[in-house]
């Protein structure tokens, strides 16, 4: 059922986050973080869910816009009431979901930023919403990078910055 020490805490990709139960069946809304992760769900054998470790799945149904997950050992309302509004997250062992979310945002903690062709840091986070930004730390501190900008360009590998406004890596973000 759940795997002592695995915690949802961890680098594992998110995937959504749970409501309220459905129905007599122990089951919960959930819903995901984009259509990548929608996908990821609806195939996910086990799941990390936050504050319960992996749990096995017992079905994912499509429902309004969003999905219905039922998890092994959760089989009343009651039971299920302890996961409402829980992170769920990637399987770790989920090597492909891994790989597919990959290549679906090449954008990941610990990715190399070069500016103007030479290394400058890397991405500490990606900050999503409707301008999304990068956290990079660079050799002077942490500067926020807008991933939409003409001259910023993603690659699977790295992110590259090329002739940037002054004054966009020059003074770090204050913490």
């Amino acid at each position: 059922m759940n795997e002592p020490g695995a915690a949802a805490g961890s680098d594992a990709p998110l995937l959504g986050r749970l409501g309220r139960t459905y129905q007599l069946q122990g089951a919960l809304r959930c819903y995901p973080e984009g259509e990548v992760e929608a996908e990821l769900l609806r195939r996910s054998e086990a799941l990390l869910v936050e504050g319960q470790g992996l749990l096995k799945v017992r079905f994912v149904r499509p429902h309004a816009g969003a999905f219905v997950v039922a998890f092994q050992g959760y089989r009343t309302p009651e039971r299920a009431q302890a996961l409402v509004n829980a992170e769920v997250r990637l399987d770790p062992g989920d090597d492909d979901g891994t790989a597919l979310l990959s290549d679906a945002r090449p954008l990941r903690p610990g990715l190399q930023v070069l500016l103007d062709g030479l290394p400058f840091g890397e991405i500490e986070e990606v900050l999503d919403g409707p301008r999304p930004l990068a956290r990079v730390r660079g050799p002077g501190g942490t500067h926020l990078v807008p991933l939409h900008a003409p001259y910023v360009h993603v690659h699977r590998d790295r992110l590259e910055v090329v002739d940037p406004p002054p004054g966009l890596l020059d003074e770090p973000e204050r913490a």
